[in-house]
């Protein structure tokens, strides 16, 4: 084992690059379907209300599923895995493209979606099994600017393609980029080992996603008014009656589907807390900036796009070095900063006005950008870091779960309080509240990175280790 983990280290640059395309697949078929509905809606005459579902349906199943594709991981290997979902990524690519209708459009969505929740926790595990401890920041910082590429540069190659080709194109695109990541991963990435037992709980990991999937479906109908009170309030009551079967049971099955110890790790909880907010943050700036550029400022759409630009290549530049920072401070310094700063763009958000120029909106949406630049690659260092690689597989996909809940908690309330204070009619008030919220949710995390690990025990006793070997040599 200890021979094979060091062929994996000799070739881990080459490896990142290779997995990293599954992390640039996932992000662009979201970015990109985002641009292209309006036309799938126009080409299938249907209201946009069941377009959305097109969009909906992948974020919904991705990110749901990620806890028990993790523990799949774990049992059977992250390089099978990685395999298998490409491949079938590749085949709902395919199946868009040729979907005889909006429905059957939704469902290879809906396949895709499944096919993509195992890439992100094979990517993290991946990493943290090829890369020592100290390097491990910034390869993550370079999984953070690809995320961030994906996302800055979706749209773009999006337009590219409409103003060419049908809407179709898209997902030609994404299966042929997809098809070039599956040859190169079987290539150039190692058969992993297998890390736990292949005993799974079943119940435990239907109840904990069953509870999830409608905690997604609640969340993203919240503002939609489709069904009563009555109907949302007993969906809720469900919901939780799924979580408290789900926790019962795992504290009676001998090896449950999620060790509830793992809540006990302080410092897992308050790195999952951190990460969280700081999505929470950026899904609510997605939805804010357009709105409050186009119905506030009255900016014609591809004006309001380039503005935005600056909050997703900052991100993306920040990331890398951020990570290599907390390869040697800690990831405590670095999102403590990183969460301050984005706070602090909150407080300078709430000033905005209809007259506010160009200039100091680029200025604090890359003050912004930069502050969760400085977050995201150091939490995802500091996860892998904090569990240990028995429950790595689990703990990566509750905590990559747990980040797209809270950006779609953060897009719901934004968004309510938008609908609420009649943003649409331009009424700065309401996004000034968002604001508000908005810095909080920052500071409190800034506040509460205070708590993450400064440097890891491991990671210490690794690099005194190391010192001691040179010094024998």
């Amino acid at each position: 084992m200890q021979s094979k983990s060091h062929a994996f280290t000799q070739r881990r640059w080459l490896i990142l690059a290779t997995v990293l395309t599954g992390s640039l697949v996932g992000t662009l078929s979201n970015s990109m379907v985002n641009l292209a509905m309006p036309s799938m809606v126009e080409h299938y005459n249907v209201d946009l209300s069941m377009g959305v579902w097109v969009v909906t349906i992948y974020v919904l199943l991705f990110s749901t599923l990620m806890p028990f594709f993790g523990k799949l991981g774990d049992m059977f290997g992250y390089k099978r895995l990685y395999l298998f979902s490409m491949i079938g990524l590749v085949l709902a690519s395919v199946a868009c493209a040729l979907a005889p209708s909006i429905g059957w459009l939704i469902f290879f969505r809906a396949l895709a979606g499944i096919f993509n929740a195992p890439t992100l926790p094979s990517i993290m595990a991946i990493i943290a099994e090829v890369f020592p401890a100290e390097e491990r920041g910034g390869a993550l910082g370079f999984w953070a600017t690809v995320n961030g590429a994906g996302h800055g540069f979706g749209p773009v190659i999006t337009g590219v393609l409409l103003a060419s080709f049908s809407w179709q194109s898209v997902f030609w695109f994404n299966a042929l980029l997809t098809l070039a990541g599956v040859g190169m991963i079987a290539l150039f990435v190692p058969a992993d080992f297998k890390r736990t037992s292949r005993h799974f709980d079943l119940f435990g990991a239907f109840t904990l996603t069953t509870a999830m999937i409608m905690v997604m479906f609640n969340l993203s109908q919240g503002l939609q008014n489709v069904y009563s009170r009555q109907v949302i309030g007993t969906l809720w009551l469900v919901c939780g009656s799924l979580f408290a079967v789900f926790l019962v049971s795992q504290t009676r099955i001998k090896q449950p589907f999620v060790d509830l110890k793992l809540f006990r790790n302080l410092g897992y909880a308050v790195v999952t807390f951190v990460s969280s907010t700081q999505l929470f943050c950026l899904f609510g700036m997605q939805l804010l900036l357009p709105l409050f550029l186009l119905k506030v400022q009255g900016r014609p759409p591809e004006n309001a796009g380039l503005l935005i630009a600056p909050l997703a290549i900052s991100l993306a530049v920040i990331s890398p070095l951020a990570g290599r920072l907390s390869d040697k401070v800690g990831s405590r310094l670095t999102c403590l900063l990183g969460m301050g700063l984005v706070a602090l763009g909150g407080v300078a958000l709430s000033f905005w006005t209809a007259q506010t120029t160009t200039l100091i909106i680029m200025l604090v949406l890359t003050l912004i950008g930069i502050g969760m630049g400085m977050t995201q690659s150091p939490t995802a260092n500091a996860v892998t870091l904090v569990i240990g690689k028995e429950q790595l597989g689990v703990a990566l996909g509750i905590f990559n779960m747990l980040r797209f809940v809270s950006g779609s908690l953060g897009a719901t309330i934004f968004g309510a309080i938008l609908s609420r204070g009649g943003a649409v009619d331009g009424n700065v008030a309401a996004f000034r509240l968002d604001f508000y919220i908005f810095a909080a949710v920052a500071a409190a995390a800034a506040l509460l990175a205070l708590k993450m690990p400064a440097a890891p025990k491991r990671v210490v006793a690794q690099r005194m280790g190391a010192k001691a070997s040179m010094a024998g040599d």
